[in-house]
């Protein structure tokens, strides 16, 4: 999961310097949430909070993403630091959520 973030967090990095007026097609926001969520709630439940390659692998499959899709995202919308702020604010929403058993929204 760290290296996930890593790359996410490189993507961002890229895309904050500017890649070409064109943006690639990328996962809608919903989609790269959830994907998020069901791989942060993966790796707070493997021992040493550490999500093994498998498992990450297997959530992303059952999410119908692959890493790469959420790198795109984030090359796609990391220029926009506002939108940016508010997708991992939402994610971090719905951990405490989960954590705390509530799913109502």
């Amino acid at each position: 999961m760290r290296a996930l973030a890593g790359l996410v967090a490189a993507a961002v990095a890229l895309a904050a310097a500017g890649c070409g007026p064109e943006a690639p097609v990328t996962i809608d926001r919903e989609v790269f949430v959830q994907t998020y969520v069901a791989l942060r709630v993966a790796e707070l439940r493997s021992p040493g909070a550490v999500i093994p390659d498998a498992d990450r692998d297997s959530v992303l499959a059952a999410m119908g993403v692959v890493a790469e899709d959420l790198v795109t995202f984030a090359e796609v919308h990391g220029g926009d630091p506002v939108y940016m702020e508010g997708v991992w604010t939402e994610v971090q929403n719905r951990i405490t959520e989960l954590s705390s058993g509530d799913t109502e929204r």
